[in-house]
């Protein structure tokens, strides 16, 4: 492991050979040094490779000699890597920043590598530590930062280097622009600032979003592996249930060329989705497609912008409105919770719809767990949508054909039975990607409680598990 060490040198002769003496005989490696004298007379800059057990004795060597201080304000230098495109002046704009956030630079040090990026490896002269957090964060709003070394002075640094690298494993696992690096790095600072307000570590909290993440990720491309299945409710009515590996069921009525979905999906697996559909579809861009949602959360509303009338009850719809207006969702106005929608958002590849779409079918105006808000013809069938109170969360709705006496129950019934391995993760997570999964738990039962008087007898189909006949 390297470390860097600001020895408190005397300016005179052979000074350094004593330094070097003595990480030598601990068995240390100096891999770079640096001495500015017009910086600082004293301060002799040495980075050094070493076991942690070396490094303990090379530490107290130093202070035995007195080349290190115990003085609490002593400086410290910080390892960055600024990953930037190799071309003229796209180094100038992030020394701009470190020079207006009066940093010294001790050394820096670039080479090109036979790709369309340069990395400028560079030393900072930590002296405030609230200073290089600020200095981070902006440039991590201009390029990929890595913080390669650094000895954390204070719980503060500690936490910056920490989200800022967690940006940069988003950036590279997703491909993302420098602006959707920019909204993770906002989100995760928050998520920070959470975890230290409760004096919580955030290792665990930011392992669970990794793991989402990592789950999101591999279950794309060649890893994509959706089940679906068939039946057939009534003359030339085909009901498709499909299953992707993580997120929710949704599902998809065909009745002669005519496609009506119930809820679609996460909108980070459009390509695969579209291929998925395209395969058990003939001509499928080209036929009419319309939705209705269950809900407005990533894993119903995910995909909505393939389609050309989305259905939905208006509670809904304000929630979208919310967010086209850049005002927080109904899921995002508890505190402790929004951080985290916003990343699960990023990482979903979540696009909120265009309102000129939607189709909105009425809303609550009584008091009841569950109440009929509106209905549309699909085909000779009428589906009534059936809105809650909100106990798993505001906007959730049951789809119900009496007709042919089945019902899509979004989140509000849900099954365990013949989850993918990915689904189960997902549910197993859910918890730490936000504080409470259910909005109002006695409320959702109340609900539950009256679908199950009111849907004795129907086909069940949820937004995870298997059909519930």
């Amino acid at each position: 492991m390297r470390k860097t060490y600001i020895t408190n040198t005397p300016d005179q002769a052979g000074a350094f050979l004593v330094s070097t003496r003595a990480i030598s005989e601990c068995g240390g490696n100096i891999v770079r040094v640096n001495y500015n004298k017009a910086v600082d007379a004293n301060a002799l800059f040495m980075e050094v490779d070493a076991t942690e057990e070396q490094h303990e004795r090379i530490a107290a060597k130093l202070e035995e000699i007195q080349y290190l201080t115990d003085d609490p304000g002593m400086r410290q230098i910080i390892m960055i890597e600024l990953k930037l495109p190799d071309r003229p002046g796209t180094l100038l704009p992030t020394l701009e920043v470190i020079k207006n956030h009066e940093v010294n630079i001790p050394y820096i040090n670039s080479q090109e590598n036979g790709t369309p990026y340069q990395n400028f490896k560079m030393g900072l002269l930590v002296e405030n530590t609230t200073e290089i957090k600020d200095l981070l964060d902006d440039l991590s709003k201009i390029c990929e930062v890595r913080v390669l070394n650094y000895d954390a002075t204070d719980r503060l640094l500690d936490s910056t280097v920490f989200y800022v690298t967690f940006a940069n494993e988003m950036r590279e696992l997703f491909g993302l622009s420098q602006d959707q690096t920019n909204a993770v790095l906002t989100d995760a600072s928050r998520v920070m600032q959470t975890l230290d307000r409760r004096d919580e570590s955030p290792r665990e909290a930011f392992d669970h979003i990794r793991r989402y993440a990592q789950l999101v990720h591999d279950s794309k491309g060649e890893g994509f592996a959706a089940q679906v299945t068939k039946r057939e409710l009534a003359d030339h009515l085909m009901l498709y249930a499909i299953q992707p590996p993580v997120g929710g069921n949704f599902y998809v009525l065909e009745y002669y060329g005519a496609l009506l979905f119930v809820d679609c999906g996460m909108g980070c697996y459009e390509e695969e989705l579209t291929a998925l559909l395209e395969g058990i579809f003939d001509d499928f861009a080209r036929r009419p497609k319309s939705v209705i949602i269950t809900s407005p959360d990533v894993s119903s509303a995910g995909l909505l912008r393939i389609f050309d009338t989305i259905y939905l009850n208006r509670t809904c719809y304000s929630n979208f409105v919310n967010e086209n207006r850049g005002k927080p969702s109904y899921r995002e106005r508890v505190a402790l919770d929004a951080p985290y929608i916003a990343l699960v958002k990023i990482i979903s590849g979540y696009e909120t719809p265009q309102l000129g779409r939607c189709a909105v079918m009425g809303g609550r105006s009584g008091d009841d767990p569950i109440e009929l808000v509106g209905s549309m013809r699909f085909g000779d069938w009428t589906f009534n949508v059936l809105e809650g109170a909100g106990g798993h969360a505001r906007g959730e709705a049951v789809i119900t054909c009496p007709e042919l006496a089945i019902a899509f129950t979004g989140a509000m019934v849900a099954s365990d039975d013949n989850l993918t391995e990915g689904q189960r993760e997902v549910m197993e997570l859910q918890p730490y990607l936000m504080t409470t999964v259910d909005v109002k738990p006695e409320l959702l039962e109340e609900c539950r409680a009256q679908l199950a008087r009111d849907l004795a007898g129907y086909t069940l189909y949820p937004v995870r598990g298997a059909v519930i006949d």
